[in-house]
Protein backbone atom coordinates (compact mmCIF):
# COMPACT_ATOMS: atom_id res chain seq x y z
CA UNK A 1 0.00 0.00 0.00
CA UNK A 2 0.81 3.19 -1.06
CA UNK A 3 0.14 6.86 -0.59
CA UNK A 4 -0.99 8.17 -4.05
CA UNK A 5 -2.13 11.50 -5.35
CA UNK A 6 -5.55 11.22 -6.31
CA UNK A 7 -5.14 13.48 -8.95
CA UNK A 8 -2.66 11.11 -10.60
CA UNK A 9 -2.82 10.72 -14.18
CA UNK A 10 -6.17 12.99 -14.28
CA UNK A 11 -6.55 16.24 -16.45
CA UNK A 12 -6.16 19.25 -13.95
CA UNK A 13 -10.00 20.60 -13.70
CA UNK A 14 -10.29 24.16 -14.30
CA UNK A 15 -11.39 25.23 -11.15
CA UNK A 16 -8.06 24.00 -9.35
CA UNK A 17 -5.53 26.69 -9.15
CA UNK A 18 -2.31 25.05 -9.74
CA UNK A 19 -0.55 28.18 -8.98
CA UNK A 20 -1.69 28.70 -5.72
CA UNK A 21 0.83 28.09 -3.14
CA UNK A 22 -2.01 27.19 -0.34
CA UNK A 23 -3.04 24.15 -2.85
CA UNK A 24 -2.31 20.96 -0.91
CA UNK A 25 -2.32 17.57 -2.17
CA UNK A 26 -4.46 15.23 -1.54
CA UNK A 27 -3.47 11.96 -0.48
CA UNK A 28 -4.92 8.92 0.31
CA UNK A 29 -4.28 5.12 0.56
CA UNK A 30 -4.35 2.52 -2.55
CA UNK A 31 -6.28 0.20 -2.72
CA UNK A 32 -4.49 -3.26 -1.68
CA UNK A 33 -4.59 -5.81 -4.43
CA UNK A 34 -7.06 -8.36 -3.68
CA UNK A 35 -5.01 -11.26 -2.36
CA UNK A 36 -2.58 -9.02 -1.10
CA UNK A 37 -2.94 -10.99 2.29
CA UNK A 38 -1.81 -14.19 0.94
CA UNK A 39 1.36 -12.94 -0.71
CA UNK A 40 3.90 -12.87 1.91
CA UNK A 41 1.91 -11.35 4.87
CA UNK A 42 2.84 -14.42 7.27
CA UNK A 43 7.02 -14.05 6.29
CA UNK A 44 6.66 -10.16 6.74
CA UNK A 45 5.38 -10.59 10.32
CA UNK A 46 7.25 -13.40 11.37
CA UNK A 47 10.40 -11.20 10.37
CA UNK A 48 8.75 -8.15 11.91
CA UNK A 49 8.53 -10.31 15.22
CA UNK A 50 11.82 -11.19 15.15
CA UNK A 51 12.77 -7.69 14.57
CA UNK A 52 10.91 -6.83 17.76
CA UNK A 53 11.90 -9.37 19.86
CA UNK A 54 15.39 -8.64 19.23
CA UNK A 55 15.04 -5.05 19.79
CA UNK A 56 13.19 -5.30 22.81
CA UNK A 57 15.93 -7.63 24.42
CA UNK A 58 18.65 -4.96 23.85
CA UNK A 59 16.38 -2.07 24.86
CA UNK A 60 15.68 -4.19 28.06
CA UNK A 61 19.45 -5.18 28.30
CA UNK A 62 20.72 -1.70 27.94
CA UNK A 63 17.89 -0.93 30.92
CA UNK A 64 19.24 -3.35 33.34
CA UNK A 65 16.62 -5.26 32.35
CA UNK A 66 13.93 -2.80 33.43
CA UNK A 67 11.42 -2.40 30.14
CA UNK A 68 9.53 0.29 32.75
CA UNK A 69 12.84 2.49 33.18
CA UNK A 70 12.78 2.54 29.28
CA UNK A 71 8.86 3.79 29.23
CA UNK A 72 9.91 6.10 31.79
CA UNK A 73 13.25 7.52 29.18
CA UNK A 74 10.59 7.35 26.28
CA UNK A 75 8.69 9.61 27.96
CA UNK A 76 11.14 12.06 27.85
CA UNK A 77 12.98 10.96 24.70
CA UNK A 78 8.93 11.91 23.31
CA UNK A 79 8.43 15.12 24.57
CA UNK A 80 12.52 16.15 23.47
CA UNK A 81 11.71 15.38 20.06
CA UNK A 82 8.04 17.59 20.39
CA UNK A 83 10.18 20.26 21.56
CA UNK A 84 12.24 19.64 18.55
CA UNK A 85 9.32 19.61 15.86
CA UNK A 86 7.72 22.85 17.43
CA UNK A 87 10.56 24.31 17.91
CA UNK A 88 11.02 24.11 13.67
CA UNK A 89 8.12 24.77 13.23
CA UNK A 90 8.29 27.98 15.14
CA UNK A 91 6.93 27.42 18.49
CA UNK A 92 9.85 27.66 21.10
CA UNK A 93 9.05 27.39 24.03
CA UNK A 94 11.39 26.94 27.50
CA UNK A 95 11.95 23.26 28.32
CA UNK A 96 10.59 22.01 31.60
CA UNK A 97 11.38 18.75 33.25
CA UNK A 98 8.45 16.82 34.73
CA UNK A 99 8.30 15.39 38.25
CA UNK A 100 7.78 11.48 39.20
CA UNK A 101 3.61 12.30 39.81
CA UNK A 102 3.22 13.51 36.24
CA UNK A 103 5.47 10.63 34.43
CA UNK A 104 3.87 8.11 36.63
CA UNK A 105 0.59 9.69 35.30
CA UNK A 106 1.52 9.38 31.86
CA UNK A 107 2.94 6.39 32.04
CA UNK A 108 0.45 4.25 34.32
CA UNK A 109 3.34 3.36 36.41
CA UNK A 110 2.78 3.76 40.09
CA UNK A 111 4.28 6.82 41.44
CA UNK A 112 7.07 5.14 43.82
CA UNK A 113 8.21 2.62 41.82
CA UNK A 114 8.03 5.78 38.92
CA UNK A 115 10.54 8.14 41.18
CA UNK A 116 13.08 4.83 41.96
CA UNK A 117 13.34 4.27 38.32
CA UNK A 118 14.06 8.07 37.48
CA UNK A 119 16.12 8.03 39.93
CA UNK A 120 17.75 5.72 38.62
CA UNK A 121 18.09 7.01 35.20
CA UNK A 122 19.37 10.17 36.45
CA UNK A 123 22.06 7.93 38.28
CA UNK A 124 23.26 6.37 34.69
CA UNK A 125 22.95 9.47 32.94
CA UNK A 126 19.96 8.92 31.10
CA UNK A 127 18.12 11.84 32.42
CA UNK A 128 18.90 14.75 34.48
CA UNK A 129 17.33 16.11 37.87
CA UNK A 130 17.64 19.61 38.84
CA UNK A 131 17.53 21.55 42.26
CA UNK A 132 13.58 21.74 41.97
CA UNK A 133 13.44 17.97 41.91
CA UNK A 134 12.26 17.72 37.93
CA UNK A 135 13.69 15.45 35.24
CA UNK A 136 15.00 16.17 31.68
CA UNK A 137 16.38 14.08 29.04
CA UNK A 138 20.23 13.60 29.77
CA UNK A 139 22.89 13.06 27.31
CA UNK A 140 23.62 9.23 27.33
CA UNK A 141 21.48 7.93 24.89
CA UNK A 142 19.63 10.49 22.65
CA UNK A 143 17.20 10.80 19.66
CA UNK A 144 20.22 9.60 16.97
CA UNK A 145 20.41 6.54 19.24
CA UNK A 146 16.75 5.94 19.95
CA UNK A 147 16.41 5.88 16.27
CA UNK A 148 19.39 3.29 15.35
CA UNK A 149 18.38 1.38 17.85
CA UNK A 150 14.52 1.33 16.13
CA UNK A 151 14.96 1.53 12.78
CA UNK A 152 15.04 -2.52 12.36
CA UNK A 153 11.22 -2.03 13.12
CA UNK A 154 11.07 0.37 10.11
CA UNK A 155 13.54 -0.74 7.75
CA UNK A 156 15.02 -4.03 8.17
CA UNK A 157 11.41 -5.91 8.63
CA UNK A 158 9.80 -4.15 5.58
CA UNK A 159 13.49 -4.52 3.52
CA UNK A 160 12.19 -7.85 1.15
CA UNK A 161 15.26 -9.96 0.88
CA UNK A 162 17.23 -10.01 -1.97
Amino acid sequence: MFLLNRDEGRPPTASRDQNSDAHQERRCWDEPTPGYLDQDAMRFFYRWGGHLSATLIRIRARFDGDLDQYVLYLTFLLAELAETMNAEAGAVRPARGMNALSVSEITGIPRESARRKLLLLAANGYLHRDEEGLFTLGDRYGLDAFFSELKPLFWDAVRLPR
